[in-house]
């Protein structure tokens, strides 16, 4: 898509009715805007709005056209228009968390590799459970230890790293200092 070409299709755009802000998004948006070069934003749904913009693109670009409502309704959208993104006209969209019941929570990333390999295996057993095996009366008896992790419904994300809700997280982090891990900790909302 040509940058000059899109500035000057802007100009156009910004004069109908309605259009609060028009987008150039960037490569941070490619996987949620796939083929999109263009965001226009209008304030409320308006059909004869929608279709005076695609007059004026007329295949020149490929465009999609949302309203605040639905940027309010979808934190996708609204994560991949931020970022890299260049704002061509109007105001930045600014939308609030609130009914996105976005939940806080902390990613914790650990290193073991300073740990002999004994604290690091009681430490593994201590997060993700643990298998028990054993005879009684000639029996094979296989008995299954939870760990902190299936416990507080935590996501492993790799190697070293999870994903735990924010009130869970102390639990976690208490294991770690109990076996004497390094780890930091990114809080972040998801939905």
């Amino acid at each position: 898509m040509d940058f000059k070409l899109a500035t000057e299709l802007t100009r156009d755009i910004k004069k109908i009715k309605g259009v609060l802000s028009v987008v150039y998004p960037g490569a941070a948006a490619s996987k949620t805007l796939k083929n999109v070069d263009l965001m226009v934003v209008h304030t409320a749904p308006s059909e004869s709005n929608f279709s005076r913009v695609n007059d004026l693109v007329s295949g020149k670009f490929h465009i999609k056209q949302v309203t605040l409502d639905e940027l309010g309704t979808n934190p996708e959208l609204t994560a991949a228009m931020e970022g890299e993104g260049v704002l061509l006209h109007g105001k930045s969209v600014d939308i609030t968390a609130e009914g996105m019941n976005l939940k806080s929570r902390i990613i914790l990333t650990y290193d073991t590799t300073k740990m002999n390999q004994n604290d690091r295996n009681k430490l593994n057993r201590a997060l993700y459970g643990g298998i028990s095996t054993y005879k009684k009366d000639g029996e094979r008896i296989v008995k299954e230890y939870p760990g902190i992790v299936s416990k507080i419904n935590a996501q492993k994300l790799g190697k070293g790293v999870l994903m735990v809700d924010r009130f869970n997280s102390s639990l976690v982090t208490q294991t770690l200092k109990t076996f004497q891990a390094q780890w930091k900790e990114i809080p972040v909302w998801t939905y």
